[in-house]
């Protein structure tokens, strides 16, 4: 590779262009990608509350935010109420990978509800399953793969598996590299939604947590028009005023050298074995969950501007998704793990990035640009210089903007200004800065 351009790489296709020996300004700016943090969303409801279960159905319809890589379970929503004193376990062959799962949190905890989604997510051992679901592994022989690392971490196939076959250095770099910038970047968002209701207080919620359903069969859209008195007369006028507050945890899977190099050395399995499957269960506790923090929506009413009566089901999909986003973005400020990173697309006439008012951006947001590195199989990310979006061209990428005609809807990206640093190219990434 030409020495003037020091190695430097777009993250889309790094360790392709590394051995094609293609620059990073010569690579077509329509393949460009980027690795991204993972996201796993559980939603947990009270279910004597009203609207619960169409707050559910409206839930499981919201994507992962474009940012993240889906990696959602099977098991999506968590229901809690006053009365429950234990949930029984649900022993469908179609969730999180087939297994049975045990799905209550059969008594109290302390740290409250969050001391109960932390007891929830220890007892199903989750983070045993994130890893699992990051190394495609089959729950009835074993047998895992490295696809989705190598997708996800946009390696070169051939060279990855090159060199991991010849357990070169290089090679053990790039595990480290998938670690520290992927598996390690796995989180599990928990969305305690409430509606608010003005005409009676909320309940406390009890101390028991159970699985309402999972992608397979839970509440997947409802055909408002033919549920006769569903969602209609009084009911519609209600949900006119419809408002949320949402409540987001935040936790990380751990995930470190000693713990990757364990699991590779132990657990993973390149062969067909129902024997040895058994180790990886029985060692799926060991890989945890922290708690991170949390932040809480302002529940403020949403417009409901260009959604007609006969579709309440949006309304409350867009109240749901709009406080829901509104969390993610206080997250990603909050949080210095939790940031996005988002490639510029283009640079003339102007800089532009694909995020908006969606992530939170504001005309006093300012950005760090990056370039990515590769070095001895890792990728590292250097400061080039900053920049800030251009008042009036911030991008209204909420859900249903455009629909609201609200401004900026159009706009398609976010124009940004450069503050400081030298030529930009598309491909470099932007991260906001605290």
């Amino acid at each position: 590779m030409n020495r003037s351009y020091k190695n430097i790489i777009t993250t889309a296709l790094l360790i392709f262009a590394l051995a094609q020996g293609i620059s990073a300004k010569e690579l077509d700016s329509e393949a460009m990608d980027y690795r991204r943090s993972s996201i796993y969303s559980i939603l947990v409801t009270d279910t004597e509350q009203k609207f619960s279960k169409e707050i559910q159905e409206e839930f499981l319809k919201i994507p992962v935010p474009d940012k993240y890589n889906d990696m959602n379970l099977s098991v999506r929503v968590l229901g809690t109420n006053a009365g429950i004193a234990s949930a029984n376990a649900l022993s469908t062959s179609h969730l999180l990978g087939g297994e049975k799962l045990a799905m209550a949190v059969e008594k109290a905890v302390g740290g409250g509800l969050n001391g109960h989604i932390l007891n929830f997510l220890e007892t199903n051992k989750v983070g045993g399953r994130l890893v699992a679901k990051w190394f495609n592994r089959d729950f009835r022989t074993g047998r895992c793969d490295m696809e989705r690392i190598k997708d996800w971490g946009l390696y070169n196939a051939s060279e990855f598996d090159k060199e991991l076959a010849a357990k070169s250095a290089r090679g053990m770099a790039m595990l480290e590299d998938a670690g520290e910038d992927l598996i390690g970047n796995t989180f599990v968002l928990v969305n305690e939604i409430n509606y608010v209701d003005k005409s009676e207080r909320s309940k406390n919620w009890g101390a028991a947590l159970s699985v309402l359903g999972s992608i397979a069969e839970a509440y997947t859209g409802i055909d408002y028009l033919s549920e006769a008195g569903t969602l209609t007369g009084a009911m519609i006028t209600t949900i006119k005023g419809f408002r949320v507050k949402i409540r987001t945890r935040l936790y990380q899977l751990e995930w470190n050298d000693s713990i990757a190099m364990d699991f590779y050395r132990n657990y993973y399995q390149s062969y067909d074995d129902e024997a040895g499957a058994g180790k990886f269960d029985a060692a799926k506790g060991k890989y945890t969950l922290k708690y991170i923090g949390d932040v809480t929506s302002s529940g403020q009413k949403s417009s409901f501007l260009g959604i007609s009566e006969e579709r309440p089901d949006l309304m409350i999909r867009k109240a749901c998704q709009r406080a829901l986003d509104e969390n993610v973005a206080d997250l990603q400020k909050k949080y210095e793990q939790f940031k996005i990173k988002a490639p510029i697309v283009s640079v003339e006439p102007a800089i532009k990035v694909e995020i908006g008012l969606k992530e939170g951006i504001t005309e006093d947001s300012r950005f760090e640009v990056l370039e990515a590195q590769e070095k001895d199989g890792r990728v590292v990310y250097k400061r080039v210089g900053t920049v800030r979006p251009v008042k009036g061209k911030i991008w209204d990428n909420r859900f249903m903007a455009a629909e609201e005609m609200a401004y900026g809807a159009d706009f398609g990206a976010t124009t940004f200004k450069k503050e400081s640093g030298g030529d930009f190219y598309p491909g470099l990434l932007i991260r906001q800065i605290k």
